[in-house]
């Protein structure tokens, strides 16, 4: 790409090629005390990245410039989403809603958990999408009480529900999308009163979305309902006890990344893009239940992006039984 051409499809007027850094650099070490450059830590590596590298080698060469990490604020704004990426992420929820309705059709007791996951592949890639947002998770049965499982390599038994973590991505950003349901398509009585149970849950959580709630509150309000809930069916006493069935936040920034950047302990804001995620898991029940939707904080309230997704038991054993 020549400048000129840069020029006409960025609409930034100054391009330079990339040779030229170090020396426009050094035309501003002795006028700037600070420079900020992305350290890319988010994780805490344990290895040099690039921009641990450069800013080591920025340092040695000009000890008094400062440097500060820009990470946060790159992360603050990628947390407010413009119209166009919700219109990418609801592209990519789209593709996802097609993955999974296709699972949910042709899922049968004794498939392997990969077999129905590749449903979900081959409508991805009908839809021009070569790889999913992050490894699917397809845990059926007792699998579904592992949190992170990925193995997909077991047999899906009658009478067994299977959970589905999946998501496609469209234009580099990401759909994340959990759904729940009986391989056979039709709930237990068990099955379908824990189901309810969580997907209230979540149902709660949702109707909490608005600008200025704190997003800490999310969590500490559905612990409250589990322990409620829980208690009444003779699991938990106290909320120490839930974390044995629940183990893990109800939600998380979403975009750019699957577990976007942002941070978990400020307020809701407008045009943020959130997961609701609750859900209970009780090995010795052999019962692993997730119900996930992607949120978008609207000024009076929440849209959930995911809404045509069914979600309902009812609607779930009518879909899967042809009705």
């Amino acid at each position: 790409m020549t400048a000129e051409e840069a020029v006409a499809v960025s609409a930034i007027a100054d391009i330079r090629y990339i040779d030229e850094f170090e020396s426009e650099l050094k035309k501003h070490t002795d006028s700037v005390s600070i420079v900020y450059i992305d350290m890319d830590d988010k994780f805490d590596r344990p290895y040099s990245t690039k921009g641990l590298r450069f800013g080591a080698r920025l340092k040695n060469r000009y000890p008094d410039i400062e440097l500060k990490d820009a990470q946060d604020i790159f992360a603050t704004l990628r947390q407010i989403k413009e119209a166009e990426e919700i219109e990418l992420m609801k592209k990519a929820i789209d593709i996802t809603k097609s993955g999974i309705y296709s699972m949910m059709k042709n899922a049968r007791p004794g498939m392997m958990e990969y077999e129905i996951e590749a449903y979900f592949d081959y409508e991805l890639k009908r839809n021009g999408v070569k790889e999913p947002a992050f490894t699917t998770i397809a845990a059926g049965g007792e699998n579904a009480t592992v949190l992170h499982y990925e193995d997909n390599n077991s047999i899906v038994k009658d009478g067994d529900m299977i959970l589905f973590d999946l998501g496609a991505a469209w234009g580099n950003y990401s759909a994340d999308i959990t759904r729940t349901f009986p391989v056979n398509g039709k709930f237990t009585d068990t099955q379908r009163d824990l189901y309810n149970m969580v997907l209230e849950g979540q149902k709660l959580v949702i109707d909490m979305i608005r600008p200025g709630i704190p997003f800490a509150e999310l969590n500490k309000t559905l612990r409250e309902y589990y322990v409620e809930e829980m208690g009444k069916r003779g699991f938990v006493k106290n909320d120490e006890e839930l974390n044995e069935y629940y183990f893990h936040s109800v939600s998380h920034h979403l975009g750019l990344e699957t577990h976007d950047v942002g941070s978990r302990n400020g307020l809701l804001e407008e045009g943020m893009v959130i997961t609701v995620e609750p859900g209970i898991y009780i090995k010795e029940l052999g019962i692993g239940i997730r119900i996930e939707d992607d949120v978008l904080v609207i000024a009076d309230g929440s849209e959930v992006l995911s809404k045509d997704i069914i979600k309902e038991a009812r609607d779930i054993e009518r879909f899967m039984c042809g009705e």
